[in-house]
């Protein structure tokens, strides 16, 4: 049985001192996350935009259920029992807590310099970034972690209304701003990394053959996310090795979210996939 442990934001650092850390410009990072990308991707791709001083502490997916696992032994106590969690440290080695991918991306994003000029951009950005992470947490809920018996019908209401839905929503707001592959204005904003990394979510699962084209059609979509690769600090992130054990890793674990094979076959899918 899980005993996974919880512990609060107020702890022996005191409000005042957590202030003051937050302020401070020579902090560095940890993002505590499973060793996959998921809803971890964006707030890695934002730490190596901003070319902070970080490190993945990675809890790893193939040890969920399996004797000594850290996790679930209750050895990694986090706000509300769930991560990612980003520890933001001093150099006196004093932690603050940010809870939620959410709440993390906003933050990391506010850090630097993501969300436009003006208040009009940056709530612009808001709504487009909080769009594309509810459609990414309804795919995981509807679809992705649900009882096998279900997926097959979760996949087909996401590739029939979710997926096409949201590309023509998306496009009307990139062709907006002049079809040039970004939401709001000619630079990088947290909605166009944050909607390359969903984008890189869906080629992890096993039913990557049945979304990914739906995104590649749409050249709008794909400018932005040929925009996101092609920053140089975001491409040295996705050119190291551990970016790329990550990708392994997300492989393997939606390997666990497969439709049974009877109604994969039913989709057209190989046996491979």
């Amino acid at each position: 049985m899980s005993m996974v442990a919880k512990r609060p934001f107020i702890t022996d650092v005191s409000i005042e001192k957590s202030i003051q850390i937050l302020a401070d410009p020579n902090v560095s990072y940890t993002l505590l996350y499973w060793d996959i990308f998921s809803v971890g991707a964006t707030a890695r791709e934002l730490l190596a935009f901003g070319n902070a001083k970080w490190s993945n502490e990675l809890v790893h997916t193939s040890r969920v259920g399996v004797n000594e696992d850290p996790w679930e032994e209750g050895k990694i106590p986090t706000p509300f029992g769930v991560i990612p969690v980003l520890k933001i440290v001093s150099p006196a080695n004093e932690e603050v807590l940010v809870a939620e991918s959410m709440v993390i991306e906003q933050y990391l994003a506010k850090k630097f310099d993501l969300f436009g000029d003006n208040e009009w951009e940056d709530l612009t950005i808001r709504g487009l970034y909080s769009n594309i992470h509810f459609f990414l947490e309804r795919s995981l809920t509807k679809m992705t972690w649900i009882v096998p018996e279900r997926r097959k019908r979760g996949t087909e209401i996401f590739l029939q209304h979710f997926l096409p839905e949201f590309i023509k929503d998306h496009e009307m707001h990139l062709k907006a701003n002049g079809s040039n592959g970004h939401y709001i204005g000619e630079r990088l904003s947290l909605a166009d990394i944050h909607l390359a990394n969903v984008i890189d979510h869906f080629a992890h699962l096993p039913i990557a053959s049945l979304i990914m084209p739906s995104f590649e059609k749409s050249d709008l979509i794909s400018k932005v996310r040929a925009n996101v690769e092609r920053h140089p600090l975001i491409a040295a992130w996705r050119a190291s090795e551990e970016w790329e054990s990550l990708r392994q890793g997300s492989f393997a674990c939606y390997k666990k979210s497969a439709l049974p094979d009877e109604d994969a076959e039913a989709m057209g899918l190989s046996k491979e996939e």
